[in-house]
């Protein structure tokens, strides 16, 4: 091949290799060169198309102000379940049964549409539309098409003298994606094991505006505020009912210091301000909100109790919660600076010369022993030099020990 292109190129005539024939090539051939005997045009009409489309849109945007059934049966490893719902102008009727015998997906789609129609009997409801999902069912009750399964005979027989005990009986076929409730019942129904004596309660759907986070609620507190005795004395004049003599004078002394404006208490400060009294989940909120809200500096626990108060709000302890609520914030411990300090005071040992204070020990025994049958070790540490002197014996005695020492 290459011999070819070399003789080839003194006639600027280049040699290329056949590459593979795809099929649009071929394709664009016969579009170029049709043969006028057998070509004909491809239909891209199809018949049925237009029509499922125009039906399934029809049925679910018309405002129809009577009743309604939706209906359908799943079959899975699990078992058979069905669903329906009876829908009116005002309310939504579900139910669901599970069938304790075998049967195939056809079976499973009349015994659902009987079980809904029977529902509907039952609710005295004369006019319906029935919509259902499965193509089979709808073209046979309609006698669109031929019933031949042996198995479906019997219901197909039953649906049509039900049919014939409304005074308006309509069916239509929907998508399976309109269908998506029904189906969800059925399936559950067919999920669930259950012995005979079981009870299952009705199954609330509750619908959720906010995340989860979003929805928690505390529980109210049932104990009086701190300031619920000097609001009552200065409100009544009353006192507590367990409060002695000495109680009764610090009461008085006290609500001096505080002044009340109808339902509010407020208390005194030394340039003639007020404070309003807030209770303990106020005092809460107002912590978070100042330490860590939107503009919180995350400041230490004194400058936090300054703050709120000149916010004008007080209470008692003020001070001690607003440390105590600092040493909890998680972003000031991960972001603050490490505190070497140690936890507890230390306690030095202190040796003014060398050899003035030294540390012995025992360490042993020693197994296996080493190949001079040495077990112990005797270890000592003289604390000013850090000097350590260390020997190994076979017994550790009061002899032994002097002699390390005379050493």
């Amino acid at each position: 091949m290459a011999k070819r292109q070399m003789i080839l190129s003194e006639f600027d005539i280049v040699f290329t290799t056949q590459r593979v024939v795809k099929g649009q090539t071929i394709a664009d051939h016969l579009a170029e060169n049709p043969r006028e005997d057998d070509y004909q045009p491809l239909h891209t009409y199809f018949p049925d198309e237009e029509i499922l489309f125009i039906g399934a849109v029809e049925d679910m945007s018309e405002q129809y102000l009577g009743w309604k059934l939706f209906f359908n049966g799943v079959p899975n490893s699990f078992g058979t379940g069905i669903g329906t719902v009876l829908v009116s102008p005002r309310k939504h009727y579900p139910a669901i049964a599970k069938l304790r015998f075998p049967c195939t997906n056809n079976m499973a789609q009349y015994e659902t549409c009987i079980f809904g129609l029977k529902m509907a009997l039952d609710m005295e409801i004369k006019d319906l539309i029935a919509f259902s999902d499965f193509d089979l069912l709808v073209h046979q009750t309609l006698k669109q098409w031929v019933t031949r399964d042996s198995k479906i005979m019997m219901y197909h027989c039953s649906l049509l003298s039900l049919a014939s005990k409304f005074k308006n009986l309509e069916l239509r076929h929907i998508l399976h994606t309109r269908n998506a409730f029904t189906n969800a019942l059925a399936t559950l129904s067919s999920m669930i094991q259950h012995p005979d004596e079981l009870v299952i309660e009705p199954i609330q759907i509750q619908l959720q505006d906010r995340p989860a986070h979003c929805l928690e609620m505390k529980r109210v507190s049932d104990v009086r505020p701190w300031y619920n005795d000097i609001k009552e004395f200065m409100k009544t004049g009353s006192y507590p009912p367990d409060a002695d003599s000495v109680v009764k004078s610090f009461l008085c002394r006290l609500s001096s210091r505080f002044f009340l404006n109808g339902e509010v208490l407020h208390k005194k400060t030394s340039d003639l301000g007020l404070l309003r009294c807030i209770n303990e989940e106020e005092a809460d909120y107002m912590m978070k909100e100042v330490h860590i809200g939107v503009y919180g500096p995350h400041m230490n626990g004194h400058l936090l109790a300054k703050k709120i108060m000149r916010s004008g709000y007080f209470w008692l302890i003020i001070g001690h919660d607003c440390v105590n609520f600092v040493r909890k914030c998680i972003k000031c411990q991960m972001q603050g600076d490490v505190i070497r300090a140690p936890p507890t005071e230390l306690h030095s040992m202190t040796a003014p010369w060398s050899c003035s204070m030294w540390r012995m020990d025992v360490i042993g025994s020693i197994d296996p022993s080493a190949s001079n049958g040495h077990q112990f070790i005797l270890v000592a540490i003289e604390y000013f030099t850090k000097w350590v002197e260390v020997a190994s014996y076979k017994h550790v005695t009061k002899k032994v020990v002097s002699d390390f020492f005379e050493k």
